[in-house]
């Protein structure tokens, strides 16, 4: 008995010195959650002055006695959404209209200067420095191969016939297993990992592009690693210079890295550590159209494109640009993240939600939209 005992842990032994990414996982929780970024180092992103504030209302709405939900999951099924908004680990939760705050709630130990964390919701704000730098000229087409930037990548079969427009869809077909709670899928050696270029370098073809729909954190790290080729920095530097100064940031924000020194890379897909207000004022960028003050910081294009089914995409119609996009109630689109990390844009009334959550193993994205939607039905009727 003894013996098989032994074997057994030496057998332990081998699988964890062999993946140090398995190890951490196992050591810090397979389980991403809010604190998980004090694991990693990370890059400060400057804000600057002037600073954007939304609106303070000049009365209180009282939507958290007004707004009622309905909540199968509860007995009773209806709640009213003070109480709402402290279930499923929700640490904070904001309502803006016309740039006026109407409901503001955090939960715990957060407040309006905590940092949260976005998970995937942060994969639009990569998408929109990809179209920032088409614009500028650094990234030539969404059509061009990715092997024009990356050319490590041209001895790697298959590669050349990915397009930047692939990785914006999530068509491209490199293989990635993405299961959220399993220690030894792609998901978690790119997020417990430390070195994301050797995963990178590492990658497979699965099927053609442009065939699959396969939603892929992936797609996203190789979008980031193109932006610090054409830019010639790391990409917290150009998301400072091109979103995060000129929206007038609250506070710095700080992208999770996969370790330190020179040759670090930011987690692209996940991990960008901001206050909520600040997650909203990129939510503003886009009902602004891509304007900012008078400022034309996104083309009008990229936000239309990006916020709309792709009629030459028959792949996946209801997530385009790493934005879900429907079909959806009142031509809503919204950024998501693990657990229900929401920016919700209701652009013909003005209207967004932002919701930060820790882990829970009941986060299901349908049940998400549909609170939304019953919160914008009924703010139609307040004045």
């Amino acid at each position: 008995m003894k013996s098989k005992v032994n074997i057994v842990l030496l057998l332990l032994f081998i699988v964890l010195a062999s993946s140090c990414d398995v190890y951490n996982t196992m050591r810090f929780s397979a389980l991403p959650n809010q604190r998980s970024s004090s694991h990693f180092p990370k890059r400060k992103i400057e804000n600057q002055s002037p600073i954007f504030k939304f609106i303070k209302p000049n009365k209180d709405y009282n939507l958290g006695n007004l707004i009622g939900l309905t909540n199968k999951s509860l007995n009773p099924a209806n709640v009213a959404l003070d109480s709402f908004v402290k279930l499923h680990n929700t640490v904070s939760f904001l309502i803006i209209r016309n740039d006026t705050i109407l409901y503001e709630k955090y939960n715990g130990k957060y407040k309006d200067t905590s940092l949260v964390s976005s998970f995937s919701m942060v994969k639009p704000m990569l998408s929109t420095l990809i179209g920032i730098a088409v614009s500028e000229g650094k990234i030539k087409s969404i059509d061009n191969p990715i092997t024009d930037y990356l050319s490590e990548f041209n001895d790697k079969p298959g590669f050349d016939k990915i397009t930047v427009k692939n990785l914006l869809q999530h068509t491209s077909g490199i293989k990635f297993t993405d299961q959220e709670f399993n220690i030894v899928s792609d998901n978690a050696e790119f997020y417990w990992g430390h070195d994301l270029r050797k995963e990178m370098s590492d990658l497979t073809i699965q099927s053609p592009p442009n065939t699959v729909f396969h939603y892929s954190s992936a797609n996203t790290q190789l979008l980031a690693l193109i932006l610090e080729r054409v830019t010639n920095k790391p990409i917290s530097n150009y998301l400072e210079t091109k979103l995060w100064k000129p929206l007038g940031m609250e506070a710095p924000a700080y992208w999770s890295l996969d370790k330190e020194g020179e040759n670090s890379m930011e987690k692209a897909f996940c991990c960008l550590q901001a206050r909520a207000i600040d997650f909203a004022k990129f939510g503003r960028l886009y009902l602004k159209n891509g304007n900012w003050e008078g400022n034309q910081i996104v083309p009008k294009d990229w936000i239309k494109t990006a916020t709309h089914s792709d009629p030459t995409n028959n792949n996946r119609h209801f997530y385009n640009y790493n934005w879900g996009i429907g079909p959806l109630k009142y031509n809503s689109f919204y950024a998501v993240g693990l657990y229900g990390q929401y920016l919700y844009i209701y652009p013909e009334k003005n209207i967004q939600i932002v919701r930060f959550g820790d882990s829970s193993l009941s986060y299901n994205p349908n049940y998400w939209q549909d609170i939304f939607i019953q919160i914008i039905d009924q703010l139609d009727s307040l004045k």
